[in-house]
Formats: C-alpha cells, sequence, structure tokens
C-alpha cells in the first residue's frame, strides 16, 4: 500500500479543489483509509488517481453522481470476486 496523504496532497496530486475531495469523499468515491492523531482524513492517493480517472471518464458517458458510485461500487464487488476465486484455486 502506498502512504497515506492528507486532502490537499490529493488536490495537489489531481490538481481539484478541496471542495471537490470532500465532495467526493462524501459521496463515498472517495474512501477514507485512516485518519490522523489531528482528525485529518488520509487517502491511498494510487486508488484516489485510479477512482478519478474513471469518475471522469464515467462523467464523460453523462452518468450522474448517484450512477457513477453504483458502477464504481459494482466493478470492485466484481474484481474482488473475481481476486477470491482466482486466489482460492
Amino acid at each position: 500500500m502506498s502512504n497515506l496523504v492528507k486532502r490537499k496532497d490529493i488536490c495537489r496530486i489531481l490538481g481539484i479543489s478541496p471542495s471537490k475531495v470532500n465532495f467526493y469523499t462524501t459521496q463515498g468515491l472517495f474512501p477514507l483509509e485512516g485518519r490522523t492523531q489531528g482528525g485529518y482524513g488520509l487517502y491511498d492517493p494510487e486508488m484516489i488517481r485510479a477512482r478519478y480517472r474513471r469518475i471522469s471518464d464515467l462523467k464523460d458517458d453523462r452518468l450522474t453522481i448517484a450512477e457513477i458510485r453504483d458502477q464504481i461500487l459494482e466493478e470492485e464487488k466484481e474484481r474482488n470476486q473475481f481476486l477470491e476465486l482466482k486466489f482460492d484455486e
């Protein structure tokens, strides 16, 4: 796993505003991986970078935020099921 980073680092990495990071976090698209002792949320930058690319692709297809969330969660569920099957063999 990558080193976890704060919201400000995600903003810098992706070139987006803190309010956009907050929005995607509250919508369940940017999951927090933990918190600092001071209460700041921590993110996995590699996972967030991949998620943001997928969100952008789905937005280009004119999906709503709810549809994007459902699509991403379904894709992750299928990927996890595949990995479980693969490693159970």
